[in-house]
């Protein structure tokens, strides 16, 4: 099964990720393993053991080398068995486990699952950009939470909203293009999936004369389809 879904080189790859203790753990839990890889960043990886297929967080996404070395991993018996682990804590008494529980909200800071707030991601990033207008600096502070923050989690439709407000605001030419492009980027990755996020990026281009990078885009990603949209 390996071989029809994985080229040689992927696996040849994944091996060598799983020999030099790249996979920083693989969880099975049913028929899925779930783990994380390390590559040129920390990648959560997804193998579903009937098929063998893998999603990834990496930029190649399917069938990589990061889900192979998660199957690695279990064929070489270096997995936690997560169904025993989470019998095992059935099994306990309900302090114990609100115990462990608490440990791991303070641990990874994950105050925010539980407290909500009416501050969304888009206005933070709106407030961050009128702070521009007061101190230079807040650019670049703005600019590391669009790359940080802003744009692995934020709705399409906060991405495509919040353009017009850097537009406005940010005034240095070489600035603006550069988060311009990433933004764009962005959309265009996502895109993939979806073409009428791009529809709507393309209706704002018209409109923005700064948005020039979209139809370099199109061109790019050889989608001719949108050209006379």
């Amino acid at each position: 099964m390996d071989n029809d879904i994985y080229d040689e080189r992927v696996q040849e790859r994944g091996k060598e990720y799983f020999l030099k203790n790249m996979v920083k753990y693989c969880i099975k839990r049913g028929n899925t393993l779930q783990g994380t890889v390390y590559g040129s960043d920390s990648y959560i990886t997804k193998v579903d053991l009937k098929t063998n297929t893998g999603i990834c967080t990496c930029p190649y996404q399917f069938n990589c080398k990061h889900a192979y070395a998660l199957l690695e991993s279990y064929k070489n018996g270096k997995y936690v068995n997560g169904d025993e682990l989470f019998f095992n804590l059935s099994k306990m008494e309900k302090n114990e486990i609100l115990e462990i529980f608490e440990d791991i909200i303070k641990k990874h800071n994950l105050w925010d699952e539980f407290v909500k707030t009416d501050v969304t991601l888009l206005d933070t990033a709106k407030n961050m950009l009128e702070l521009t207008k007061i101190e230079k600096k807040n650019l670049f502070t703005f600019t590391s939470f669009l790359r940080n923050q802003f744009l692995k989690n934020a709705e399409n439709t906060e991405l495509l909203e919040i353009i017009p407000d850097i537009i406005k605001y940010i005034q240095e030419r070489k600035k603006l293009e550069e988060i311009l492009f990433l933004i764009v980027d962005e959309l265009f990755e996502r895109g993939k999936t979806d073409k009428d996020i791009l529809k709507r990026l393309i209706e704002l281009s018209k409109k923005y004369r700064e948005l020039w990078m979209v139809k370099d885009n199109i061109l790019d990603y050889e989608y001719f389809e949108l050209l006379d949209y």
